[in-house]
């Protein structure tokens, strides 16, 4: 009976996120603290035996990945692992966002159906790229276990298809937070999510 487990990692805590800057395609480094949860992350997933790596190109998320399997694995780079590209506004802080472009900002966080970038990309367009990744990997592993390290938006587009969601309801789940993992399993030909966003600590993440 085949049967593929998929552990998404949304990288840790950067320099960016603390400041309220928004990164999309650009690179900010992880904060100490960023480091702190990755590798109590790593602590607990290496218990684990994962058959591929699969990271974002983006600094962040390599940064993360490097951290959590230790040169003992390759890392493959992905660009469909990549967060959303958020055009005009990466790079800048929320709040002059929210001061400058109100009426866009606000369908981007509650009426995402609604959001159109002025480049970039929609949600739309993240899940669809994030999708082709997730049925590439099942296309090619049969039975396993693969860790994938990305991001928080492109987590959310990939369930959103996953789990047969309107693009209104991207914002539905709780917060992913950093080094937090999104697992999903792949078995009879079915997808299902066994979690979403944990943060995995004292080794309960095995009997989930």
């Amino acid at each position: 009976m085949s049967k593929v487990e998929l552990y998404f990692v949304r990288h840790g805590e950067t320099e960016w996120n603390k400041e309220g800057r928004l990164q999309g395609w650009l690179n900010s480094s992880l904060t100490d603290y960023g480091r702190e949860q990755v590798k109590a992350l790593q602590h607990e997933l290496q218990q684990l035996t994962f058959d591929a790596v699969y990271s974002s190109p983006l600094q962040r998320a390599v940064e993360t990945a490097e951290i959590l399997v230790s040169n003992t694995m390759q890392i493959k780079l992905d660009d469909r692992l990549k967060e959303i590209h958020l055009g005009s506004w990466q790079g800048r802080k929320i709040s002059d966002i929210w001061d400058e472009d109100y009426d866009r900002y606000f369908a981007y966080c509650n009426e995402p159906q609604c959001y159109t970038p002025d480049s970039g990309e929609s949600f739309l367009q993240v899940s669809a790229r994030m999708t082709e990744l997730l049925t590439d990997c099942l296309n090619q592993y049969k039975s396993g276990k693969i860790l994938l390290i990305t991001h928080g938006v492109a987590i959310r587009a990939l369930l959103m298809n996953v789990l047969g969601l309107d693009c209104n309801q991207i914002w539905v789940f709780e917060e992913i937070d950093g080094a937090s993992v999104t697992k999903l399993v792949a078995e009879n030909n079915k997808i299902t999510v066994q979690y979403i966003g944990k943060i995995i600590n004292n080794h309960n993440f095995i009997e989930i």
